[in-house]
Formats: C-alpha cells, sequence, structure tokens
C-alpha cells in the first residue's frame, strides 16, 4: 500500500451550495491529502475565499488560498454570482485578506515547483 500525501491544488467556487464545502472539509480530513492550495472563482471570489479560509481554520489548517477571477474566461457573468453560505462568515473564525497574487499564476507556480506531483481538482466553472 502506497503511503505517499497526493498533492492536491483546489480551484473552487465553495459557498454556493453544499458540494464544494464538503469536497474542502474531505480533503482536509484524509491524511493522504496535502492540500498545497486553494483558488477561489466565480462571483465574490474573496468572499469564497474567507468561506474556504473559515473550514480551513476549524479543521487546524493553514492551507495558501488566493482568490481568482469572478467572471469566466470567455467575459460572460458568473452563473452563480452570489455566495449564500458567507452569511455565516461572522460566527467563525476566517482571514479577511489574502495574498495580491494572480490565481493562475499561483496554479502554474505551484504546479512548475512540483512537477508531476500536483494533482489540480478544478470542481469550480472554468475561469
Amino acid at each position: 500500500m502506497n503511503n505517499d500525501k497526493i498533492k492536491i491544488l483546489l480551484d473552487t467556487d465553495i459557498g454556493s451550495d453544499i458540494d464544494d464545502a464538503v469536497t474542502l472539509a474531505y480533503l482536509l480530513a484524509q491524511p493522504r491529502c496535502e492540500l498545497v492550495g486553494i483558488t477561489t472563482v466565480t462571483g465574490k471570489p474573496v468572499e469564497r475565499a474567507m468561506v474556504a479560509s473559515a473550514i480551513c481554520k476549524v479543521a487546524g489548517n493553514n492551507v495558501t488560498i488566493i482568490p481568482g477571477a469572478e467572471n469566466q474566461i470567455d467575459g460572460s457573468p458568473p452563473r452563480q454570482p452570489e455566495v449564500p453560505q458567507a452569511v455565516k462568515l461572522p460566527n467563525w473564525d476566517h482571514d479577511t485578506e489574502f495574498p495580491d497574487q494572480d490565481a493562475v499564476e499561483f496554479m502554474a507556480e505551484t504546479i512548475r515547483k512540483n512537477p508531476g506531483e500536483i494533482v489540480l481538482l478544478a470542481v469550480g466553472p472554468m475561469t
């Protein structure tokens, strides 16, 4: 049995419904997962980053979170412009400031630094 950790980079539109939050919680609890970063996409990516931060803090994990693009790559508006789960943020400890780095560049840099080792888990709409 292989016990090596799998390096995961999560690209997510967390905060619109429960599926991405469950995915993040699973990755944080999975002993074989090394979550190397999270990027958030679509409508209000900073609020989405705050939701991801709250979940990471509850799990006791310090993961780099980079807010990404608000709109899709073709310029069309987001399909889920609101972040309804953000209404609960005042109840949870979470970061409100994030590194001032382009999310796509963060992904590319992370993948280049770990050639052949990163699994890009993109569960948000393509930006």
